[in-house]
């Protein structure tokens, strides 16, 4: 069983700063990969990393490879729910 907890998030100046950068970053990231993905038509996890991973390495040092593993794990499964959508398919 699993619990979730709600609470309200009022970050100081710095930390808002902060956060916001984080956020910004891992849009642009996110759209990067969708980009990518829309334009050669990947589907695959694994080619898609292999085809964005050292861009986004090299544009983005300060952020882990975990992070950037689920950027593109998320970018798929928008890419692939728009697809399924697009389709009409449920």
């Amino acid at each position: 069983m699993t619990k979730t907890c709600r609470f309200k998030l009022e970050p100081s100046g710095e930390d808002r700063a902060i956060l916001e950068d984080l956020f910004k970053t891992y849009f642009e990231m996110v759209k990067t990969c969708l980009d990518k993905a829309v334009h050669l038509k990947i589907t695959s996890c694994k080619r898609l990393h292999e085809t964005v991973y050292w861009d986004l390495r090299l544009k983005y040092p300060n952020y882990s490879s975990h992070y950037i593993y689920t950027v593109v794990t998320q970018a798929l499964i928008v890419f692939k729910s728009h697809k399924m959508l697009s389709r009409g398919g449920s």
